[in-house]
């Protein structure tokens, strides 16, 4: 656990990113508050303004070499270089990855090469309200389900409209790394994620700006490689992430995404630091 400095920050300080918070997931604070005192509150880091707090969650696998699925051909590497402190003990690397790896955003170019490449995606689409549609009872029986035009409307009989601007996210419960080795075993590729009619009415009924799966690619198993999921949203101008983790730890509804995405100039991806705030 983590503190803030209250007289650094201020009363209005904390109010004010509460109260951002709040506005951009479109909820009062008292939402807020009743997010926080869910399951989710026993998850994640606390940072603690006075006598408030903030949840902090990491929605961001460790991006290792354990991500090479396939050793024939490895996703990422990474090698020592000397710079020009070596003497004193400095110590960097060269890495080497392909842009879509670990935990990662794939831009509209990934489909589109006249379409915005991660370097052209506004910062404001990356700070998006949060909103989590659980899929993980239905992936117990299928390890080829995906969020359906059911799954939304259920979701906002519950918890109201989809916040303008958001990113839905689907919590499969879906291990990348057991998942795979059981694909391999099996020479099969079965994968949880979004429907084209679910994605579809995201994009033209909802103003969703992205679309997060915790398996390691939104069109679910029978859909690759044709992609229609990946046609269909990269191409409306739409980012997705791929490969989130820990939704178990953030509320439904309620929660501030930060998608920590350099501006790589002609990028169509990059692995990313995914951060809910409630």
């Amino acid at each position: 656990m983590s503190s803030v400095d209250p007289e650094a920050l201020g009363r209005r300080g904390f109010l004010g990113v509460m109260g951002a918070v709040a506005a951009a997931a479109q909820l009062d604070g008292g939402a807020v508050a009743a997010a926080t005192r869910g399951p989710a509150a026993r998850s994640g880091s606390v940072v603690r303004f006075g006598t408030r707090s903030l949840h902090v969650a990491d929605l961001t696998h460790k991006l290792t070499r354990q991500f090479n699925f396939d050793p024939a051909h490895p996703r990422i590497a990474m090698e020592s270089v000397d710079g020009s402190g070596v003497a004193v003990g400095m110590k960097m690397h060269r890495l080497s990855l392909i842009e879509h790896t670990g935990t990662h955003i794939d831009a509209p170019s990934h489909f589109g090469e006249q379409l915005a490449s991660l370097g052209e995606i506004p910062v404001e689409d990356l700070v998006v309200p949060l909103a989590v549609i659980d899929i993980s009872a239905r992936t117990a029986r299928s390890r080829d389900a995906q969020v359906e035009p059911a799954d939304i409307l259920a979701w906002e009989r519950r918890h109201g409209r989809l916040p303008g601007g958001c990113c839905v996210a689907a919590h499969s419960g879906w291990d990348p790394f057991a998942e795979s080795a059981r694909n391999q075993a099996e020479r099969a590729h079965h994968s949880t994620g979004f429907g084209i009619e679910a994605a579809r009415m995201l994009a033209e009924t909802r103003r969703v700006k992205g679309i997060a799966v915790d398996a390691m690619t939104i069109d679910s198993g029978p859909h690759v490689p044709a992609y229609p999921v990946h046609q269909f949203w990269l191409r409306s101008g739409r980012w997705g992430i791929e490969g989130i983790t820990n939704l178990k730890a953030v509320p439904p509804v309620g929660a501030l995404l930060v998608v920590g995405a350099a501006p790589i100039a002609d990028a169509t991806g990059m692995p990313i630091r995914a951060i809910a705030l409630f």
